[in-house]
């Protein structure tokens, strides 16, 4: 395990992270049954609460991490009426990986798509050794949040079933068609989020894609005790970066 220490900031680059460190860096070789694993962690500007800040961790880092930075250091500029306090974020992302779908998957999947799932090897690297470091560098795990999207949102809803050790999730756009099962397996406790897109279940998408029942099955999570947000006008693509804001608030609660 390596970890690397932020750049010193550059005052011509204000606006690129303005209320957040250049990221810290955090590799994990690949081991048998698991991939290499590169977290890139955003801390506020500030000093640290007593406890610690909370912590919100992005799987498919590369696709949201700089997004996510961004947008939380934004809104927090205005906490008031933005709702959003102070928080950590790390990316997650996956590196040398041939089958990405296998790399989240904690079962084969409906027609044996992925015969040798890594996802509970990759929960397991997660939880003894990217946690532990971001608590080092001033994470309050007592609200660490897990997010993901597609097949990492259906990850983060396994994770949730397994008692992994994270206060709150944030699934997006899950990916229930894999194993519907994981449903019936949610622990009824309000400290899951998940928003879909209304355009990912309407008429006139081809049939294989009506068939995952993207709202219907986020709707299910909903009766076991999930909060729900149906984003209008949105898709399987642009959703989660239409959420991000709801997940923000949901990460780090305004207290005043």
């Amino acid at each position: 395990m390596t970890l690397t220490s932020p750049a010193p900031a550059d005052p011509s680059q204000k606006d690129a992270a303005p209320d957040t460190t250049q990221p810290y860096a955090i590799r994990l070789p690949a081991v048998d049954g698991a991939p290499a694993v590169d977290v890139r962690v955003a801390t506020p500007q500030g000093e640290r609460p007593p406890g610690g800040w909370p912590v919100l961790v992005l799987l498919e880092g590369e696709a949201f991490f700089d997004t996510a930075a961004q947008v939380s250091g934004r809104l927090l500029r205005r906490s008031a009426k933005t709702r959003v306090e102070a928080m950590m974020t790390a990316g997650v992302s996956l590196s040398g990986v041939a089958d990405r779908v296998a790399a989240y998957a904690f079962t084969p999947g409906p027609q044996g798509q992925a015969p040798e799932p890594q996802g509970a090897a990759l929960l397991a690297r997660l939880t003894t050794e990217v946690l532990p470091q971001l608590a080092a560098l001033g994470a309050d795990l007592e609200q660490a949040v897990l997010m993901g999207h597609s097949m990492s949102g259906l990850f983060v809803l396994e994770a949730r079933a397994a008692g992994a050790p994270f206060a709150r999730y944030a699934a997006i756009s899950p990916s229930i068609w894999w194993n519907p099962a994981v449903v019936a397996a949610q622990p009824e406790r309000a400290n899951l989020l998940v928003a879909v897109g209304a355009r990912e279940e309407m008429e006139g998408l081809p049939p294989a894609h009506l068939a995952r029942r993207m709202v219907s099955n986020a709707r299910n999570l909903e009766a076991r005790g999930a909060s729900l947000r149906v984003l209008e006008d949105e898709d399987h693509g642009s959703t989660p970066y239409a959420a991000l804001p709801a997940v923000l608030r949901f990460a780090a609660p305004y207290r005043g």
